[in-house]
């Protein structure tokens, strides 16, 4: 069976969107004749970790390296997890504009130093890095120059700073790394043709985000009324969430409910509205119980972000979608595509009509074309490009 060796900083039991995209792929990887083991850092601080999500991982082989970045050593001094969830994450996307190529940058000697012995060890035929961030890019790089390993280059975002641009002053330098990166890769892969476009490789293989079956087989939650479930983070959707709240406020048989981070301070203006009620920070799986359990799902897309994650998971629930988006096309193209719901601007009519629409026609809504977001068909797209890279 041959074997590939996976480079990414984000493993669980860190929770967050950036672990699901491995975690799943590396799930489903033994099913299509392929072994995989995985580099990652050691513990960090961190705002959300999801112990569950090692049972996706549990017959695979995890190294973790020593590591001596922002985030590493607030673990090892043992900073207050209240002072993590208030902060370290604002601080760890600022210091990407100060370290390169990213602010990971010390975690790439230690990483490095532990994959040769992984190499000498386990020897796999590929290596598989995902970025960002681009550090871990790097530590594959280097062990593809000292063993003559196949490398396969993975972008989630086209910058280490993810779908924000960092500073006009970094990205020169940043471009001629990720393009040293990407031509000296004997693949690359991205989650979507325009984050190929982003990192100037027209040619990469999109294998795109998307649900795992096996979440979905979980009992849905059983709510009391119509209801508008939006999971993720809700501090940066804050805006978009009281517009949505306010659009449906005169409603009573609508309550929408919320799950994700957030702040006190995004709570209170939520709570003027009396029909939100917040579930806090879940593990995945009850997440993925409450998309079941929806009535309809609410999207609410990124600025500069294509499409996220979380769109892909609710394709997987097969439950009505209301995008609410600006300038988010492409997520607004795939929704009306799939047949999943309706995309609406950040405007409160448009928002409120789009609700009763959809409440009024729940059945009309017949999901097409979804399995193509299925977690194994995905891996059984990474194992064939990398059966083609060892001439399998």
């Amino acid at each position: 069976m041959p074997k590939v060796l996976i480079i990414s900083y984000y493993t669980p039991p860190i929770g967050m969107s950036g672990v699901m995209r491995i975690t799943k792929l590396a799930k489903y990887l033994k099913k299509f004749g392929w072994q995989p083991s995985i580099l990652t850092t050691k513990q960090i601080a961190y705002y959300h970790y999801d112990y569950e999500l090692l049972n996706d991982l549990r017959e695979i082989p995890i190294y973790r390296s020593e590591n001596l970045d922002f985030a590493r050593l607030l673990y090892l001094i043992k900073i207050p997890q209240k002072l993590i969830n208030h902060g370290t994450g604002k601080i760890s996307l600022f210091s990407n504009f100060f370290f390169f190529p990213d602010a990971k940058v010390f975690w790439i000697r230690f990483a490095y130093k532990l994959g040769c012995k992984i190499v000498s060890n386990f020897k796999p035929d590929v290596i598989l890095a995902s970025a960002p961030p681009f550090s871990s890019l790097i530590v594959a790089r280097w062990l593809k120059e000292k063993f003559q390993i196949p490398f396969i280059a993975d972008f989630r975002d086209p910058w280490p700073t993810g779908t924000f641009p960092p500073p006009k002053s970094y990205q020169k330098k940043l471009r001629e790394l990720r393009n040293m990166i990407t031509n000296n890769a004997d693949a690359v892969t991205v989650v979507n043709r325009m984050t190929a476009l982003q990192i100037d490789f027209p040619n990469a293989y999109i294998i795109e985000n998307g649900y795992d079956p096996d979440d979905f087989k979980l009992p849905a939650y059983d709510f009391s009324k119509f209801s508008i479930v939006y999971t993720g983070n809700i501090s940066n959707y804050i805006n978009e969430l009281c517009l949505t709240a306010e659009a449906v406020a005169s409603l009573p048989d609508i309550k929408i409910f919320l799950a994700g981070k957030s702040s006190a301070k995004d709570l209170a203006k939520l709570a003027q509205y009396g029909n939100v009620e917040y579930l806090g920070m879940l593990p995945h799986s009850k997440t993925v119980s409450l998309m079941k359990g929806a009535s309809l799902l609410l999207y609410i897309s990124k600025p500069n972000q294509i499409v996220g994650i979380k769109l892909y998971e609710y394709f997987g629930a097969q439950k009505p979608i209301l995008g609410v988006c600006n300038k988010c096309n492409e997520a607004m193209r795939l929704i009306e595509y799939h047949n999943v719901g309706i995309s609406v601007g950040c405007r409160k009519d448009e928002i409120r009509n789009a609700i009763l629409q959809l409440k009024d026609n729940l059945t009309s809504f017949q999901p097409k074309d979804i399995d193509r977001y299925n977690r194994i068909n995905q891996a059984a797209l990474l194992c064939s490009l990398m059966n083609r890279i060892i001439g399998k």
